[in-house]
């Protein structure tokens, strides 16, 4: 982001696009692939050829705690959440070493 207009358009892209997803990573997925989003950004920046680059990795980012049912949109995970994605993280750990 090389702007601070830019800046302010990125952030609030990527509260849209939680909003508009809510609680379906599948639609988050697309979302953050959307051509006219990065029309948008080209468009409006084309001094920031890299800002739909910036917006899409921060978005994809997200995706696997969102196919676990953690959504950013409901503010940071919960302590549970948090405590959930150790417990799997552990157990995959685990499984990795056996093989």
């Amino acid at each position: 982001m090389k702007t601070r207009a830019s800046s302010r358009w990125f952030f609030a892209k990527i509260d849209a696009i939680r909003a508009e997803a809510g609680h379906d990573a599948k639609k988050l997925e697309a979302l953050s692939q959307d051509p006219t989003v990065e029309r948008e950004a080209r468009e409006l920046f084309p001094e920031d050829p890299d800002l739909f680059a910036q917006l899409k990795t921060a978005i994809e980012l997200e995706l696997p705690l969102a196919r676990r049912g953690i959504f950013l949109v409901d503010g940071p995970p919960t302590d549970e959440q948090v405590a959930e994605l150790k417990q799997i993280n552990r157990e995959a750990l685990r499984f990795l070493k056996k093989s």
